[in-house]
């Protein structure tokens, strides 16, 4: 053996290059002790189900449906003839314990993602009787924990990350027991998704010590104070992703009396909900010091006033205002809004978040119509200096839009980390240029950061000279998109066309000085 082979991050460093291939790691585990370690770690580490670890049994005590592809039990019950020996119990415990990451593969992509070869589910029936007999110490809580049809019973202290759901009808105390098991079993759990209708997170859930991300799609708005409680103590949280549920009622009557509950070490804030009130009803109850970026996604129209509550409730969860670096909000356009429900946004709905100075990231998609003015647009150029995305999208074309070509030229060159911008305008008028404190006017300086600018809904026209502004000031512009773009029209699609044509020409006449167009 090449003495090469002894070097463990050369080893590491060659079984990296045919991690896409299970087949080749297989082979490579195959040709000496040294090598067989590593690979077999390697290709244990990740598993979407848990066949591979029945199949690791003798074939004669499993059989896979040619139907229906599930893996099922080849024996009556294992006191008949040949059962499993503790030595192929053993074989199956070891790679249950190289396994590190055990995701849940959905049925609905179950077909598109592994149809060569396709792979087997496991019958609940071939597990109660493989666990009825020989219950090893790895196998635990098997009637609580689901994952893509076949239940997930296999937790190592090495295991770092867990998906799973719990299926209708389990009991409380089942998912009790299943968390003490974790506690017991997989100390170093740093990742968990819990999928579940209805769910209440026991207390021991704080105890798990290195547990950094927790999402959870299933909890009730009108019991998020009693879930937090039991997670704000969670030592290293610092992702929480929650898809919350509730009606009108749990959300205009929000519990009384209590002090909002202290998420310390909370950086990151991913909230999933039908309406944006259950996501501000939630903010109403915690805070986040240290919270660094925050997701909202909702998919039933919310008012103008329901986004103002929002915003506020942010500011009132982040008091310190010192942390936040991204926002992101995204409604569903395609919903038709109700008759009592205008979706026209203005400036001062937005003003609020000027308190955050460090945003880099803002995101606002299809929340409503945004009716901006340049005002805004000048003080978020003064609050946010290190811009790096600022969209505000909408599949909806606006009635009015206040913003000029001045100011978002202006917005562009002063943020000059600025690489990503959507942003509707008034492109019709030629823009005034900027005056120098002698009163010259001058262009705006070149700003190199910035490489997609879509225009949204903006109208422009040849008197503007929009490419020839944008060829200059914007020298390394590399997209530029309109919404409508790819099939769907409004009424400025030509003259938009016209004007992507010539920024494309003057693109491939470098060298041209393009002050002579202006």
């Amino acid at each position: 053996m090449h003495p090469a082979l002894l070097v463990d991050d050369i080893i590491h460093a060659i079984l990296q290059n045919v991690t896409s291939s299970a087949e080749d790691m297989r082979n490579i585990a195959m040709t000496c002790s040294t090598l067989s370690v590593p690979a077999l770690n390697m290709l244990w580490s990740e598993q979407s189900h848990l066949a591979p670890l029945i199949m690791c049994l003798p074939k004669h005590t499993w059989i896979v449906g040619e139907s229906d592809y599930t893996i099922r039990s080849n024996l009556q019950n294992f006191s008949d003839t040949a059962p499993p020996l503790p030595m192929h119990w053993e074989r199956a415990r070891l790679n249950a314990s190289r396994i590190r990451r055990l995701l849940p593969i959905s049925d609905a992509n179950w077909y598109s993602e592994y149809t060569s070869p396709m792979k087997p589910h496991i019958s609940r029936r071939v597990l109660q009787q493989l666990f009825k007999l020989f219950p090893p110490a790895w196998l635990i809580c098997r009637s609580c924990v689901q994952t893509s049809g076949c239940f997930a019973n296999s937790f190592r202290p090495g295991l770092e990350t867990l998906l799973f759901d719990v299926p209708p009808g389990v009991q409380e105390r089942k998912v009790e027991q299943l968390f003490d098991a974790l506690l017991a079993e997989a100390p170093g759990l740093q990742r968990l998704s819990i999928s579940a209708a209805r769910f209440t997170i026991p207390p021991s859930l704080v105890k798990l010590p290195k547990l950094k991300q927790l999402s959870i799609d299933g909890i009730n708005v009108c019991l998020a104070m009693q879930n937090i409680t039991n997670i704000q103590h969670s030592c290293r949280l610092d992702t929480l992703m929650l898809t919350l549920y509730g009606t009108s009622n749990d959300v205009d009557n929000p519990p009384s009396g209590d002090l909002p509950l202290e998420l310390r070490t909370l950086k990151h804030l991913i909230l999933a909900a039908n309406n944006l009130p259950l996501c501000t009803s939630f903010l109403h109850q915690v805070t986040t010091p240290h919270l660094s970026s925050i997701h909202i996604s909702y998919s039933t129209p919310a008012r103008p006033t329901e986004i103002t509550a929002f915003i506020e409730s942010l500011s009132m969860s982040c008091q310190t205002f010192a942390s936040l670096e991204k926002i992101s909000m995204a409604g569903d356009s395609y919903q038709r809004p109700g008759p009592d429900c205008h979706s026209i946004l203005p400036s001062h709905i937005f003003r609020p978040l000027l308190k955050f100075r460090r945003l880099s990231t803002v995101i606002f998609s299809d929340i409503g119509i945004y009716d901006l003015d340049d005002a805004f647009i000048d003080d978020v150029a003064v609050a946010w200096p290190n811009l790096c995305e600022l969209e505000f999208a909408s599949h909806r074309p606006g009635t009015s839009n206040d913003v000029t070509f001045a100011a978002m030229l202006s917005l562009a060159s002063r943020c000059r980390s600025l690489r990503i911008l959507h942003l509707t305008f008034d492109g019709t008028q030629l823009p005034t240029l900027p005056h120098t404190q002698d009163g010259n006017q001058e262009l705006w300086p070149t700003q190199t950061a910035l490489q997609e600018l879509n225009v949204g809904h903006s109208r422009v026209s040849e008197e503007a000279r929009v490419p020839y502004f944008l060829a200059t000031v914007f020298p390394n512009l590399d997209v530029f998109t309109w919404h409508g773009m790819f099939g769907v029209s409004h009424g400025g699609t030509k003259a938009l066309e016209e004007a992507l044509e010539q920024l494309e020409d003057l693109r491939d006449t470098e060298g041209e000085d393009t002050d002579d167009f202006l």
